[in-house]
């Protein structure tokens, strides 16, 4: 048995820690897609973004030239900042008390259902527990408003290279 309190911290602290997880994908983002450069001593570090050189045709009056362009890899992919939005915790608890009045909790037995570990290894007299059922909902949000402008800048820097 397991104090209920208990129960739920647990189940909190896995839901902050998967939610920590997600949002370390943006210090993932930003070391992905640009370079740390150090600077003098006392200024914070300058990030410039990882670009690749891409070739243009521009007509040019001696005929078709080629034109090259730095562009920012930033600038080339899709940008979705994903978060949870819910998670749902199913479980059979028998519930009870302790001698301190506190709520206590263990999962319960299920004998009328068959599972996995039946069908498995053959059906076991009384040993079934119940299944308890994690469902995490992840979505894709926007990036945060100023990652958009950055993006933008970088694409209409890059707009300002290309001919035509």
């Amino acid at each position: 048995m397991i104090e209920f309190q208990s129960l739920m911290k647990a189940i909190h602290k896995g839901v902050k820690d998967a939610a920590k997880s997600v949002e370390g994908e943006t210090i993932d983002f930003v070391k992905r897609f640009f370079d740390e450069h150090e600077n003098d001593e006392g200024l914070p570090s300058s990030y410039a973004p990882k670009t690749c050189t891409m070739q243009f045709p521009s007509r040019t009056e001696d005929g078709i030239d080629t034109i090259e362009a730095q562009v920012p890899l930033l600038a080339l992919v899709p940008i979705s900042s994903p978060r949870i939005t819910e998670v749902k915790f199913k479980t059979d608890l028998e519930i009870s008390t302790n001698e301190h009045d506190k709520l206590m909790v263990t999962f319960a037995k299920n004998t009328n259902k068959s599972g996995l570990r039946d069908k498995i290894m053959g059906p076991s007299h009384g040993e079934n527990t119940a299944n308890a059922h994690l469902e995490i909902v992840m979505t894709g949000n926007e990036p945060p408003e100023g990652l958009k402008k950055l993006i933008e800048g970088y694409e209409r820097a890059l707009r300002a290279q290309i001919p035509g």
